[in-house]
């Protein structure tokens, strides 16, 4: 608008040193375009000779600051209105603390997709005999439509809808969390169905991790990446030596070959094994920290990925569980269809 051009170099206008430059821009004060860059900050300064370039001849005129202000306005009210929502949703949370900062533990959930299963299915997993009662009462579960032998369509079905947009939202997150097993899952399950389906597959087996925390009241585990690799190896080489079977290979050699390959898999000692078991994880999270306002008035989106820290109670081995803290973007929507 008016030959403003930062929204082509700054990723988000309304981060902090967007709103910063925006609002000089609104004040109409005589700026030169050296110095609104300089209100730029951290990474975004290397790139102030291209901002510089980008602010020069702008032609806004009083009536394009007016309306942009009320624009301005108007979202920074629904803004904090927003914000006040959220807080409010967590303080009705608090009789469910324990359980809403469990569900926080997992790869892709934070305090509002945590909030929202809390609200749709509850903190109690008794009503469910399984995960897989859960899955299907949340329609998250493939469709088994089957005629004369032939499998037809298997879209899941309609149900939760507030439900199924947050676990797809984290499914998402999950995927992108490095070494995780929701990441082994999706890029296995990517090359046979493709992004959406396998982003749906994903939520699937989220919700079966939140039935598994509720109903033991444990915190989330991540395996180690060894471990993670070791057992698909391991059912690499059972699904291989299936097929050899199938194909008539002899049995002898093809124990043999079993035997070959389980001892390089138990090379390591008894010492090394019953250390490295020893040393169980948990992720704990630190407190929520509430974003900052910018020169607009706009909450400042966080930018900074999120870390988890390992803890070991010294008492007994036990886990202990502490409070809640606080970009390859996947294109097209999740479509519901038929996951393994």
């Amino acid at each position: 608008m008016a030959n403003v051009k930062i929204g082509n170099i700054v990723s988000d206008v309304f981060g902090v040193s967007g709103q910063a430059m925006v609002s000089v821009l609104l004040s109409g004060e005589e700026v030169s375009p050296e110095q609104i860059a300089e209100l730029s900050k951290q990474r975004l300064r290397q790139r102030i000779p291209e901002l510089t370039e980008a602010l020069k001849g702008h032609r806004m005129d009083e009536h394009h600051r007016w309306l942009i202000q009320q624009s301005v306005e108007h979202a920074v009210l629904l803004d904090r209105q927003l914000e006040e929502l959220e807080t409010r949703i967590v303080e009705k949370l608090e009789p469910w603390r324990e359980q809403y900062e469990l569900l926080q533990t997992i790869p892709g959930v934070k305090e509002m997709v945590a909030a929202c299963i809390l609200a749709e299915v509850g903190p109690d997993m008794t009503p469910f005999e399984s995960a897989k009662h859960l899955c299907s009462w949340a329609g998250i579960c493939p469709g088994n439509n089957r005629s004369a032998g032939k499998s037809k369509s298997s879209r899941i079905k309609k149900a939760n809808r507030f439900l199924l947009a947050s676990l797809v939202q984290a499914g998402w997150a999950a995927a992108r969390k490095k070494d995780s097993v929701f990441q082994r899952k999706f890029h296995r399950w990517m090359n046979k169905l493709g992004e959406a389906k396998a982003n749906v597959a994903i939520a699937h087996s989220l919700l079966e991790t939140i039935y598994a925390m509720l109903k033991t009241n444990r915190a989330y585990q991540e395996s180690e990446p060894e471990q993670m690799h070791e057992r698909e190896k391991a059912k690499l080489v059972r699904h291989h030596a299936k097929r050899l079977r199938q194909l008539g290979a002899d049995e002898q050699l093809i124990a043999t070959m079993l035997e070959q390959i389980q001892q390089q898999t138990c090379s390591s000692s008894p010492e090394e094994q019953a250390a490295a078991q020893s040393e169980l994880k948990h992720f704990r999270r630190t407190c929520i920290v509430k974003g900052c306002r910018g020169a607009l008035g706009f909450r400042a989106r966080a930018t900074r990925r999120q870390e988890y820290s390992v803890e070991k109670d010294p008492s007994a081995g036990a886990l202990r569980q502490g409070r809640p803290s606080s970009r390859n973007k996947s294109k097209g929507k999740a479509d519901p269809s038929k996951h393994t």
